[in-house]
């Protein structure tokens, strides 16, 4: 058999060979006897052709003569004694394809007993139901312990829709199946395999099936000719150009499961429709931003990913133009042929059922886009028209728009500390302009060494580095500036104040921008609490709420901030901070009444009695007061007893003397200067 290996749908020239342990070559089943995988069907209708189709490589019959100890060093196992008894299973889809077979989608299945592979074999084209897949997994368990000479009391798998088919067909080998996100052993084995025939290093998270063929998915004929038909209406209709922004539409086809589906084609590069079988994965990757490197764009994603997207004719493998040519399938265009791509599913295969929902969604999501087309245009905001169901499929179709300008942040359900906390906070430290710029430097410098070299997981690459400290040096110069103190002192107000007001109002960006933005403040406040030792906790809550950044951002009006719009966008975000009793009180019960206009003593006072505020209304809180009202009288005492206290930061008057002392100079100097003429 001629096989070839690819990256990203490019052929190249090495070759591959996967050792077979030769046990069942030698000591078949009787064609009529029970299948060893515990499927419950005979040998000879379940796995009696794929054994002795493996049973005819040449490397099978040179270590089939083998004694046992030449063999195990051959297969480098240790003997069975030192062996664990906990396992780890995956089927693992590879970019490969056999020349002489048009339909292969190659997997190769990996038992491994860490650290040690006990067993493994290539399947050109495994099934993708699970009760199937699972039968097909317990023979290869199964196997590997009579390779090994020891039975595993537990196998670990990463899919748990294989969990409960798996652990029956081994229930009657007294071997227990646990799901498990993480299979190490497995995962070693799969880099090292991936490292031999690429000469470096491939993402595992970027591994999947690219069959030749649509042939290679093992769908009905008929099932394959109406997904094109369905993809070339889904073209011609062009959904992406009713909505100018990804919009997740929640999907479900009668009997199949709910979709968060997307569609794309807004920025006018890459067209079709993406369905998330877990909508978190969906929001992660938006987090994450559509400029996000695409290494790193689908880590960390664990459920399905269906994706159908266009290409020319050029694009495809030569056997699937020549096999969409034979059958007559429809094409809406010489750009618009539909490529199918699979992530996170066992073996790269996609279950028919799934198929069928990817069939249904391009069915409907187009028409379900038409009839929203007004809410998209901003002339209409129907309530009943995000919820549909279509009449010809019975697929039902939602959409969930934010409304652009919520009058009122959602209210605080208790006060809670706002300042920092652990053994780094320094909540009362102030910077001037003279060490302001040393303390962001060396902050951004310590927060790239820390992304560079994480305690757990791989370094992210320099780019993310650069994007992440980029993002937090916005708010890090923020607080030296125009809060004037370090990091250490940063309180609930200052992130507030970036996130939904100052963000919005001054970087002028699109909303991936704000979102990276985002993701960037999530570790710089991680690094925060694991290399500076300063807790935040009210940070996370805030950080984790990216609709309601989202709505700050995209309400905002555009215009200066002494414009009445502006003001009016404002108004919500202030209130809210009173009702936190963020802000600190400008009146004589406060011992001073702030100007509108502030000067240098002034302005460096006023954030002296913030950090000061945040401090005693923090005292309140902790010592079982939680009244806004009777925090509020607490924290204002507090600036009155200040205020009238001798400052050192004054010459020795009190806040209050000192700026009725800059105001009157200021007042003087005004009436000194000399006026222009008039016209």
């Amino acid at each position: 058999m001629s096989r070839r290996m690819f990256a990203d749908g490019q052929s190249g020239g090495v070759g591959f060979t996967f050792p077979q342990p030769p046990v069942e070559m030698t000591e078949l089943p009787g064609r009529n006897d029970p299948c060893p995988c515990g499927s419950g069907r005979k040998y000879k209708k379940c796995h009696e052709a794929s054994d002795r189709e493996a049973a005819g490589s040449p490397q099978l019959r040179l270590l089939a003569g083998a004694p046992a100890v030449e063999l195990n060093r051959m297969l480098r196992l240790p003997d069975s004694a030192a062996l664990s008894r906990a396992w780890e299973i995956d089927i693992v889809p590879i970019p490969a394809s056999f020349e002489d077979d048009a339909t292969a989608r190659p997997a190769v299945i990996l038992v491994v007993a860490p650290p040690f592979v006990v067993w493994s074999d290539l399947v050109s084209r495994p099934t993708a139901e699970p009760h199937e897949l699972a039968a097909l997994l317990a023979h290869h368990v199964l196997a590997a312990a009579r390779n090994a000479g020891v039975t595993p009391t537990q196998v670990a798998i990463r899919h748990p829709s294989l969990v409960t088919a798996l652990e029956q067909a081994l229930a009657p080998h007294r071997i227990r199946v646990l799901a498990a996100e993480e299979l190490p052993g497995v995962d070693d084995a799969i880099r090292s395999l991936l490292a031999h025939v690429y000469g470096g290093i491939v993402p595992l998270h970027q591994l999947r099936a690219q069959p030749e063929t649509w042939a290679g998915w093992g769908m009905p004929p008929d099932l394959t000719a109406r997904l094109f038909r369905a993809a070339a209406a889904f073209h011609r209709a062009a959904p992406w150009t009713i909505s100018d922004n990804e919009v997740p539409v929640l999907v479900t086809r009668p009997g199949g499961d709910p979709w968060a589906a997307v569609v794309l084609g807004a920025a006018g590069e890459t067209f079709g429709l993406a369905l998330y079988h877990d909508i978190v994965d969906l929001e992660l990757l938006f987090a994450r931003g559509p400029e996000s490197e695409p290494s790193t764009a689908f880590e960390g994603m664990h459920d399905t990913i269906l994706s159908l997207l266009f290409n020319t004719r050029a694009e495809l493998p030569r056997r699937m133009r020549a096999e969409i040519r034979g059958a007559g399938w429809d094409v809406a265009g010489p750009n618009a042929y539909p490529t199918l791509t699979v992530l996170n599913t066992p073996g790269g295969g996609i279950r028919q059922r799934d198929f069928e929902d990817l069939v249904a969604a391009l069915e409907s999501v187009p028409r379900f886009f038409a009839t929203c087309a007004p809410i998209f245009a901003g002339t209409a905001l129907d309530d009943e028209a995000m919820d549909w169901t279509d009449p010809e499929t019975g697929t039902t179709c939602s959409l969930l728009l934010d409304e652009v300008l919520f009058d009122e942040f959602p209210p605080p359900p208790a006060l809670q500390p706002a300042g920092p906390e652990g053994p780094g906070a320094t909540p009362l430290a102030s910077l001037d302009n003279a060490n302001a710029q040393r303390s962001v430097n060396r902050t951004l410098s310590r927060f790239r060494a820390w992304l560079r070299k994480p305690r757990r997981g791989k370094p992210p690459s320099e780019a993310t580095v650069r994007r992440h400290v980029d993002n937090a040096r916005l708010f890090v110069e923020l607080c030296a500036y125009s809060s004037q103190m370090p990091v250490t002192a940063v309180s609930e107000f200052e992130l507030r104040s970036f996130l939904y007001d100052w963000y919005p109002r001054k970087v002028a960006g699109s909303l991936a921008d704000a979102r990276r933005m985002l993701v960037g403040l999530r570790r710089f406040f991680a690094f925060l609490e694991e290399r500076e030792a300063v807790q935040c906790p009210w940070a996370w809550p805030m950080l984790g709420d990216v609709e309601w950044f989202e709505i700050r951002w995209e309400s905002f009006p555009g215009g200066f901030f002494w414009d009445e719009a502006v003001r009016e966008w404002q108004a919500p975000y202030v209130r809210d901070l009173a009702s936190r009793v963020l802000l600190p009180v400008s009146n004589p019960d406060g011992g001073i009444t702030w100007g509108a206009t502030m000067g240098l003593v002034e302005y460096t006072l006023n954030r002296e009695a913030h950090r000061l505020w945040i401090v005693q209304r923090d005292e309140a809180i902790r010592g079982g007061t939680t009244v806004p009202s009777d925090v509020l009288a607490h924290a204002a005492e507090g600036q009155r007893v200040w205020a009238h206290t001798p400052n050192a930061s004054c010459g020795g008057l009190t806040p209050k003397a000192a700026i009725e002392q800059e105001r009157e100079r200021m007042e003087a100097d005004r009436a000194a200067a000399p006026r222009s003429p008039g016209p």
